[in-house]
């Protein structure tokens, strides 16, 4: 089907197989913890039809802008739908907010305060910053410039009863891409010691932490995950008193390996220890290399029969910038004029995360239906959300 939808919409273009994110979908909407909801983090990917598919089957949606906010109710989701949390949250976005009925994190004393001022009498989560970072993330830990601290918790208490806020809820970002299920419960167990600080407590919500197998990682064990977190969960309800609510945030998880990423080539280079690819697109339209260092698999579509180079190539996008490399030092046939390479694993934090900066036209996506019908649910040059 990759190859028919190069042939229908040409490239450079994004496809996304519905049939594997309804695969993605059912590892969370089947875990056995009954008291539990999935909200899918819009940042991962702000495609208005792919977003609807993740509301008709059955997920929330999780955002960090109001700009998402609004994407998410035009998309069909209902406030109660929709988790909002964020950092330096202003005042006019807080009303909004909570206007609307959404629930919201706070990510400090002082926005905490602020939404006291806005919405005195009213509910919401804060964020933590745990000290559980065995793998060194940035998102979490003594560096982390995100969460509320434990030393901080009796200030929070604090403006809580000041506004007669109620703190139902603790959110933590657990990290990404963690294959080991001991980093993730540690990490879990170590958000659920904390959240027995708030009385009030209904929901804990998880963020992040699944990881995309085909990046090199081990296949992660979801039986096993479930298993154990479901446990955990059901334990600390009992403890608490009463059901308490895991919410789970998937972003790149869900959406990652269901989408490719196609670009042509329109030239090639020959140096003396590689070959340069100059292709159809550029690396602010599969842009994980710039905000990440990551580059992902290539493959030639159709390349059965052609061996691989006796040189690895660089893959480059079609403009002057000297750091235009969408892949480097790559095992691949010997290219030509009109290939079309495939990157893998591009369905989430890829087309989201498209600068302008090159002032190359947006690809478009396409989106492969369980039927095997080919849908254009964006057409080339067509604006990120």
């Amino acid at each position: 089907m990759i190859s028919a939808a190069v042939r229908t919409y040409g490239t450079p273009c994004y496809v996304y197989d519905e049939t594997l994110l309804r695969r993605n979908i059912a590892r969370f909407t089947e875990l056995t913890y009954p008291h539990r909801s999935v909200h899918f983090a819009s940042m991962a990917n702000n495609n208005p039809d792919l977003l609807r598919l993740v509301r008709d089957a059955g997920l929330g949606v999780f955002v960090n802008s109001v700009r998402h906010l609004r994407l998410a109710l035009a998309c069909g989701f209902t406030p109660d739908e929709i988790i909002y949390t964020s950092t330096g949250v202003r005042r006019e976005d807080l009303e909004l907010v909570a206007h609307l009925g959404v629930t919201i994190n706070l990510d400090s004393v002082s926005q905490l305060r602020l939404f006291g001022e806005v919405a005195p009498g009213s509910s919401c989560g804060v964020r933590l910053n745990i000290d559980e970072n065995s793998l060194g993330n940035v998102f979490i830990g003594a560096e982390s410039r995100i969460g509320v601290l434990q030393h901080e918790f009796d200030d929070i208490r604090a403006v809580a009863d000041k506004y007669r806020l109620t703190i139902t809820g603790t959110h933590v970002y657990l990290g990404t891409n963690i294959v080991s299920l001991d980093t993730m419960m540690a990490g879990v167990q170590r958000t659920l010691d904390l959240s027995d600080a708030f009385p009030d407590l209904t929901y804990v919500d998880l963020g992040g932490g699944f990881p995309v197998t085909d990046d090199g990682a081990e296949d992660f064990d979801y039986a096993e995950y479930d298993r154990r977190i479901s446990d955990l969960f059901a334990r600390y309800s009992a403890r608490r008193g009463r059901d308490i609510r895991m919410v789970l945030e998937p972003g790149r998880a869900l959406f990652g390996d269901t989408a490719v990423f196609c670009t042509s080539v329109l030239d090639v280079k020959e140096r003396p220890d590689r070959f340069l690819a100059c292709v159809d697109a550029s690396a602010t339209l599969m842009p994980r290399s710039l905000f990440y260092g990551d580059f992902h698999r290539v493959d030639l579509l159709a390349a059965e029969g052609r061996p691989d180079s006796d040189r690895p190539t660089d893959v480059v996008g079609s403009t002057t910038y000297s750091r235009d490399f969408l892949a480097r030092g790559t095992q691949l046939p010997r290219l030509a004029v009109d290939d079309v390479l495939v990157f893998a694993n591009a369905g989430s934090y890829s087309f989201s995360m498209i600068t302008q900066f090159l002032g190359q036209d947006a690809p478009c996506e396409v989106l492969v239906g369980g039927d095997g019908d080919l849908r254009l649910i964006r057409a080339r040059g067509g604006e990120g959300q």
